[in-house]
């Protein structure tokens, strides 16, 4: 049960290595107990943020996006395939800092006009 291999179709979105908003529908890879992986054929940079949401929920209204930050890329196929490995992002309980968000606060500041 351990290596039991799970694959799920999924909807994914965000933003590719150009900063250019895609949705892409692909398998979604998660090993019981270890990393989840897809295959896209957009280039997501590694910190990324996705968001992805299951196609195979019988209740459409109930299937929402979840986020999942990039870990790493991996090139395949001569550059037109990539494999990514992604890991969950839970928001942070009240009061606490969620953690490294170096790019989005960078991102926020320049939508604020503050650097």
């Amino acid at each position: 049960m351990e290596n039991e291999l799970a694959v799920y179709r999924v909807e994914i979105s965000g933003w590719d290595v150009n900063e250019q908003f895609f949705v892409e529908r692909a398998a979604l890879e998660w090993r019981v107990g270890q990393q989840k992986t897809v295959l896209l054929h957009c280039k997501a940079r590694q910190g990324a943020l996705l968001f992805i949401r299951l196609l195979e929920n019988p209740s459409p209204s109930r299937s929402f996006p979840v986020a999942y930050r990039v870990r790493e890329v991996r090139e395949r196929e001569a550059g037109t395939v990539y494999e990514l490995i992604l890991h969950q992002v839970w928001p942070a309980p009240e009061g606490q800092s969620p953690g490294e968000t170096t790019l989005l606060d960078a991102a926020q500041k320049r939508i604020w006009g503050l650097n």
